[in-house]
């Protein structure tokens, strides 16, 4: 197993945005053209040529599969390591990694706000003089 390339470290990226996409906003809606040129790109170059994981995923992504909608991050997140095992590039902490640093969308941890920025609550009627 190898490093990707740049077109196949993109083609990887647009799926792992899609899943997140997924998570966050329920099932893609077509035409997913990215989605799909990055899923043909990487069936291109796998090494097994099976098919399947491929055509699960989209799927999966599209809310078309048979697994519950609570289910469908973790199994579009299965066939997305079968992609990666069958391309060739290993699903470790490297990838995931890079992957994290390239989202579209990267996760923020939660923080506070902090006390400056915070409204206070505008009072309901009108002030009376004093």
């Amino acid at each position: 197993m190898s490093k990707p390339n740049r077109t196949t470290f993109i083609a990887l990226l647009v799926l792992d945005n899609a899943i997140r996409k997924l998570q966050s906003d329920g099932p893609l809606k077509p035409p997913e053209h990215g989605v799909r040129l990055a899923l043909a790109y990487l069936y291109s170059i796998t090494l097994s040529k099976n098919c399947d994981p491929f055509d699960t995923l989209w799927l999966t992504l599209l809310g078309r599969d048979h697994q519950p909608p609570n289910f469908r991050v973790t199994w579009a997140g299965t066939q997305f390591a079968r992609i990666c095992h069958d391309i060739g590039v290993p699903r470790d902490i490297n990838l995931t990694a890079a992957l994290a640093k390239g989202r579209a969308t990267p996760t923020q941890p939660h923080r506070k706000p902090e006390p400056s920025t915070i409204k206070p609550r505008q009072s309901e009627g009108p002030e009376k003089p004093t």
